[in-house]
């Protein structure tokens, strides 16, 4: 990359004339920018390779997002498809290609909802157990659905603590399930 900005300014406006060119020409603008900001900053050794390690991963997930989408650019390149070829090739790129808007954007995000939903299953059977084994006041237990002997039975509660403690095993079963 070349820094006079003469020399680059010349460059990027015979790029800017299609949509990559313009691309193209806005990271000339930043890198320049970084570089300069680079220039005037003092940084330690430990900091300049953590942020060559997060360039050089931004240029990796770039090339890999550009790698899953040549196969629709090339689609797209052949004029001579009728309207339902172009719609069978498309259909057959998206069975076969499997991503959505978020491309670029890291695979946290699943992380974290696993571990919520964790989280809530487990508490969900815990609250369930816990009101079946501590007592409630006679108030609070409707009535007795079945009878064990006179003063011991199933009641409502019961039952409704029984559906809560599913509930949990069910979301921590579909939560450990999916891919």
């Amino acid at each position: 990359m070349q820094l006079n900005p003469k020399l680059n300014d010349q460059e990027s406006a015979q790029k800017a004339s299609s949509p990559q060119g313009q691309d193209i020409a806005r990271l000339d603008k930043k890198v320049a920018e970084l570089i300069e900001a680079i220039e005037q900053a003092d940084v330690d050794s430990h900091h300049s390779r953590e942020y060559q390690k997060q360039i050089a991963d931004a240029f990796q997930r770039s090339a890999a997002t550009q790698k899953k989408l040549a196969p629709f650019r090339e689609l797209d390149q052949d004029n001579n498809l009728s309207r339902e070829e172009l719609l069978e090739g498309l259909e057959k790129l998206l069975a076969e290609n499997q991503f959505d808007s978020r491309i670029n954007t890291p695979k946290r995000h699943g992380l974290v909802q696993k571990g919520v939903m964790f989280i809530l299953a487990i508490l969900l059977i815990i609250v369930g157990f816990a009101m079946i084994i501590m007592p409630a006041p006679p108030s609070f237990e409707l009535f007795t659905v079945y009878y064990f002997n006179i003063n011991d039975g199933v009641t409502i509660m019961d039952l409704v603590s029984l559906l809560i403690i599913f509930g949990g095993v069910l979301l921590f079963v579909l939560n450990f399930n999916k891919k």
